[in-house]
C-alpha cells in the first residue's frame, strides 16, 4: 500500500505579491450561542474595523471601506517595531473604559478627531488599542488560503501584545461559557469562527458567525424628523439595501444625546434631498427625506413581519461603513452541541 502523500507548501513568487489594500471578511448573524469543537470563539469588540500593513518601518491603516485611517490613529504605528515588513493584519480599533471594556461613547468622540492637532489631543484623552485577530500576509506571503487553525498560531508567534496592541486569544469549543462571560461584563456578544475557514477578503460568510446579546445592525439614514424650535433631531428614518434600492426599516427616536443629535442634524441638513418612498406607510409631511450617505449602528429587539425593526435604539455613527453594506443578512442557525460544558472563562482587560 503506497504511503499517504504529504502536503507541501511552496513559496512561489506569485504568492509574494502583497496587495496595496483589501477589504475585510465579515460574519453572518447567528440566532444564539453554541458550543462546538469546530469553532474558535472570541469577544465581539464592536470597534472600528481596521486592517494594517507593515512595510519599511511604517504602518498604513485603512477601514472596511478602504479609506485611509493612518494619520488618525498613530497608536497603531507600534506594530512597526514588532511585526516584519510586507505583513497585513486584521483587527479593530477600541477605546477602553476604566474597567478595560470597549467604550462606544469614547470611541465616537475619538472618531471626530481628524486634523493633526485634534488627533494629538485625542491620543491623550481617548487612546485606542488595536485589537488584532487575523493574519492575512506574513513577510510577503499570503495567508488567505490557510485555515484559521494555522493562521492564528502564526499571528501569535509573529506579533506579541504590547501597550497599544492586543493580540486576541480565542476560546476553543466553549462558546456558551464565553457568551455568558461577555454578558456578565456588559459586552455585546461574541464571534464564532470555523477552524477550517480561509480568509475570504471582502465577503460576508457563514464560516464566521456573530452572536449578540442585543441585536445590532448597521442601517443607512434615509430621512429624519427635526425637533421643533432648535437644531436637534426628533427621529431618524433608517433603511437597509436590497441590491436595488433602500427599503425603510424603522424610526429611531432614542439613544443619542444632545451633542450627537446636533452633530447628526448638521450632517443631515447638508445632504441632498431625496424623493419619499412610494410605500404609503411612510407618508409623513414631517419627514425630511435625504440621500442615503450616513450609516448608524442600531440596537433592536427583532424584525416584524412587515420588514420593520422593533424598538430600535441609536448605538453610534459608522463612518467606516458604506450605505450599500447595510443589508439585512439572513440569520444562521448554529450547530447543536450534545450538552453545554461548565467552564469558567476570564475575559481580557484592555489597556486603559
Amino acid at each position: 500500500m503506497p504511503a499517504r502523500p504529504r502536503t507541501v507548501e511552496l513559496d512561489l513568487p506569485f504568492e509574494r505579491a502583497v496587495p496595496d489594500r483589501l477589504r475585510p471578511m465579515l460574519p453572518m448573524p447567528a440566532a444564539e450561542p453554541f458550543d462546538s469543537h469546530d469553532y474558535a470563539f472570541e469577544v465581539a469588540w464592536q470597534g472600528i474595523r481596521a486592517l494594517a500593513r507593515i512595510d519599511r518601518g511604517q504602518v498604513r491603516v485603512w477601514g472596511r471601506d478602504l479609506r485611509d485611517l493612518t494619520g488618525r490613529y498613530p497608536e497603531v504605528q507600534a506594530l512597526a517595531a514588532i511585526a516584519p515588513g510586507e505583513t497585513i493584519v486584521d483587527g479593530e480599533l477600541i477605546v477602553a473604559d476604566g474597567e478595560g471594556r470597549p467604550d462606544s461613547v469614547a470611541l465616537d468622540k475619538r472618531q471626530q478627531a481628524a486634523n493633526p492637532e485634534a488627533v494629538a489631543r485625542a491620543v491623550s484623552a481617548q487612546p485606542v488599542t488595536y485589537v488584532v485577530y487575523d493574519l492575512l500576509y506574513l513577510a510577503g506571503r499570503s495567508m488567505l488560503n490557510l485555515p484559521l487553525v494555522r493562521r492564528r498560531p502564526r499571528l501569535s508567534e509573529t506579533i506579541r501584545s504590547s501597550a497599544r496592541i492586543y493580540v486576541v486569544e480565542a476560546v476553543a469549543e466553549d462558546g456558551l461559557a464565553l457568551f455568558e462571560a461577555a454578558q456578565e461584563r456588559g459586552l455585546e456578544g461574541i464571534v464564532a469562527k470555523r477552524f477550517d475557514s480561509p480568509y475570504r477578503a471582502g465577503q460576508r460568510h457563514h464560516d464566521w458567525l456573530a452572536i449578540e446579546a442585543v441585536r445590532r445592525q448597521d442601517f443607512a439614514i434615509i430621512g429624519f424628523i427635526p425637533q421643533a424650535g432648535d437644531q436637534l433631531l426628533d427621529t431618524l428614518v433608517i433603511a437597509t439595501y436590497d441590491g436595488r434600492g433602500f427599503q425603510p426599516a424603522g424610526r429611531v427616536g432614542g439613544g443619542f444625546d444632545a451633542a450627537t443629535s446636533k452633530r447628526l442634524r448638521k450632517a443631515l441638513d447638508a445632504l441632498p434631498a431625496a424623493p419619499a418612498p412610494t410605500d404609503t406607510r411612510w407618508a409623513d409631511d414631517r419627514i425630511c427625506w435625504v440621500e442615503p450617505r450616513l450609516v448608524v449602528a442600531t440596537r433592536y429587539s427583532e424584525w416584524d413581519r412587515s420588514g420593520q425593526v422593533r424598538f430600535p435604539i441609536f448605538s453610534g455613527l459608522r463612518p467606516e461603513v458604506s450605505p450599500q453594506e447595510c443589508v439585512r443578512a439572513a440569520m444562521v442557525e448554529p450547530p447543536r452541541a450534545a450538552s453545554p460544558r461548565l467552564v469558567d472563562i476570564q475575559l481580557p482587560r484592555l489597556p486603559i
